[in-house]
């Protein structure tokens, strides 16, 4: 006879608070002598750069602003580091014995980075009103030291306005610059451009018709980059002398995404024989290393995976040798952290690295028995067929009978069936991967089954996959929620009876969109900064928010679109919400404006409907403060339990 299973101990099930200390740190960088890296943390309320040595030991605080800094990048001797804070670019020595500004200006100024020899810093600037990329002599000579004048120099652009570049790198001669942009009228395409730093002189690399960008250069000057011509996110080698362009990745497999993210772009090693590219699959991203053509010998060589184990992996650089990877990994378990992984015949110097090696960690030991443990809800894929046959994917957190925190009728209910609370992405042109979101455990220890659905539109299944939600925003993808919630309502261990949609951004949107759609579907629903009125948005929104809007739904003004744009508005359908409504929004959202929520909570106040609002004066499209999250986790929990698993929020205890 099996053992009865108690109730699980308080102590192995994390809580809104240990949560909400989790923050690890991000944006790190390689010392080109890859002894250090640089990252970003918070620090005494704002976020600061600090240094870490490889071999082990504290990190080092380098700044100590009253505003955030941001994307560090070391000068290539290492004396140095570049950094954002607010809307200039600044240089500070390596110690963080003297700092000194080198570009400011109103637009804002982003993405320092320095010139092979040091001498120049390249950015990225709208002081023109387009991302031009523009450059800056730093006034460093050779034996690194700062300048004295104490006016920086005057930047100079070297691309031209009526272009947004998303992205750049130096060629390893400081010669070239390659950037990425989207070129076409259509803005279904992106293309990558050499530029001459001397002249300005562009070249177009690569092909046409097709997603390309992520170009990252090979030490010989060749190009790697992501290309989508054959349908999926490919690497693609371009010769030194561009006249060779080879593929090297193919299948049906994502090997790049759209953003050319950081992170998940081709990276070649430092002697040039071999490079390292990501491949996605089941919501996991992996690291893959192979040969670079010139050591192919005629016959493609298949990568190898050099990640310990499934999670979402990004390179942030080669050691000098080649021998390992700088990497960051994350998963369902484990918070982002730095990791040094060996590479297969990459050599090894005495004392290098043999087996993959943590270098830091932020899991507080306050979570690690909830995580750690037995008691943790591992997520498992599945599939459904949407009601116009697309195959639709997802991944599933269903608790067992034993993980049910309280005996009463609520998590499990009395039958033990699960609710469940769907969960849908941002973007939409994103995916759910499978990494560090401590809430859906937390919401699993209530007795909820997540679920997220990677509705179409969503990255890592193809082009046609991604492009399925264009001109079908707030329809075909609500659609696939909605036939993705009834699919798994329907599993024998479901409560069918108690549903519950939960998005941010894009997700946010979603929530809206399936509430009116499906009204007696839903228990509750909880927005996050989502639209409400899309052409309301295309008009007040941010330029990128815009051009993603304007590239899968055209624009609002065009006849042909304007009945597409009011259909996927849910705020002219609030009349049809009949679940109770959370809405949670920051005053300074730029990307999806308040008045995205304004307008909802006007029509959910003339229709009668049960809705509450949040705001949050100093956030803008996310929360980045302790205390928001703090107080956003638990008003989504309270508002869960009272309206999905019908308890007295009060009552219930603290979460």
């Amino acid at each position: 006879m099996p053992a009865a299973v108690g109730p699980p101990d308080d102590r192995d099930r994390p809580t809104v608070e240990s949560i909400v200390g989790v923050d690890p740190p991000r944006e790190f960088r390689l010392h080109p002598r890859d002894r250090t890296v640089a990252f970003t943390a918070e620090a005494a309320g704002a976020r600061q750069l600090f240094t870490l040595s490889l071999r082990g030991g504290p990190a080092v605080q380098v700044t100590a602003s009253e505003k955030d800094v941001s994307d560090p990048d070391w000068s290539p001797d290492g004396r140095h580091l570049a950094y954002v804070r607010d809307t200039a670019i600044w240089a500070i020595e390596a110690d963080g014995s003297a700092s000194f500004r080198l570009a400011d200006h109103p637009a804002g100024n982003t993405v320092p980075r320095w010139s092979p020899d040091g001498r120049t810093l390249a950015f990225l600037s709208r002081r023109r009103g387009w991302s031009q990329v523009w450059t800056v002599d730093t006034g460093l000579p050779r034996r690194g030291r700062p300048p004295s004048t104490p006016r920086p120099p005057e930047p100079r652009p070297l691309t031209t306005t009526g272009i947004d570049v998303e992205d750049f790198a130096w060629s390893p001669d400081g010669r070239s610059i390659a950037f990425m942009a989207q070129r076409d009228a259509d803005l279904t395409t992106s293309q990558i451009t050499v530029v001459d730093v001397a002249t300005a002189d562009e070249v177009q690399v690569g092909g046409s018709g097709a997603w390309e960008t992520a170009a990252r250069w090979t030490p010989d000057g060749g190009l790697l980059y992501v290309s989508d011509a054959d349908g999926w996110f490919q690497v693609v080698h371009v010769s030194s002398d561009r006249r060779t362009r080879t593929r090297l990745t193919d299948g049906e497999r994502e090997h790049g995404e759209p953003g050319g993210e950081w992170g998940f772009r081709p990276l070649a090693s430092p002697d040039g024989r071999r490079y390292v590219h990501i491949e996605v699959h089941d919501g996991l991203v992996d690291l893959v290393v192979a040969a670079l053509p010139a050591t192919r010998r005629g016959s493609a060589e298949p990568g190898r995976v050099v990640n310990p184990w499934p999670g979402v992996w990004r390179a942030v650089g080669w050691l000098a040798d080649g021998s390992a990877l700088v990497a960051l990994g994350e998963s369902e378990r484990r918070p982002q952290d730095l990791w040094l992984l060996p590479v297969p015949d990459g050599g090894r110097r005495r004392g290098g690295v043999r087996r993959p090696r943590q270098v830091t960690d932020s899991l507080p030991a306050a979570l690690r028995p909830a995580f750690l443990g037995r008691r943790f809800v591992e997520g498992r894929r599945f599939a459904f067929d949407a009601r116009d046959g697309l195959r639709v994917e997802g991944t599933l957190w269903r608790p067992p009978e034993a993980a049910a925190r309280r005996s009463r009728a609520g998590g499990s209910g009395r039958d033990g069936k699960r609710p469940i609370v769907v969960m849908p992405h941002g973007g939409p042109t994103w995916q759910a991967f499978r990494g560090w979101n401590p809430f859906k455990q937390l919401l699993a220890r209530e007795g909820f089954a997540v679920a997220d659905i990677d509705f179409r539109g969503s990255t890592g299944y193809g082009r046609a996959f991604r492009q399925a939600n264009h001109g079908e925003w707030g329809h075909g993808d609500v659609h696939d929620l909605v036939d993705g919630t009834r699919w798994l309502a329907g599993q024998e261990w479901a409560d069918g009876e108690r549903l519950a949609i939960h998005g941010g951004s894009y997700g946010g949107y979603m929530v809206l969109c399936a509430l009116v759609d499906e009204p007696s579907m839903w228990r509750a629903g909880v927005d996050l900064f989502g639209d409400s009125e899309i052409a309301e948005s295309y008009r007040h929104g941010d330029r990128v928010g815009r051009l993603d809007l304007e590239r899968q739904m055209g624009r609002p003004d065009d006849a042909d679109r304007a009945a597409l744009y009011r259909r996927g508005s849910p705020v002219y359908l609030a009349e049809r919400i009949e679940a109770p409504l959370l809405i949670l929004h920051g005053r300074k959202d730029k990307r999806v404006v308040p008045l995205m929520t304004e307008r909802m909570v006007e029509a959910l106040e003339i229709e009668g409907k049960h809705h509450e609002v949040a705001w949050y004066d100093e956030e803008a499209h996310g929360w980045q403060k302790p205390e928001t999250k703090r107080d956003a986790f638990n008003r989504i929990l309270a508002f869960l339990r009272r309206h999905v698993l019908d308890e007295d929020a009060t009552a219930a205890g603290p979460p």
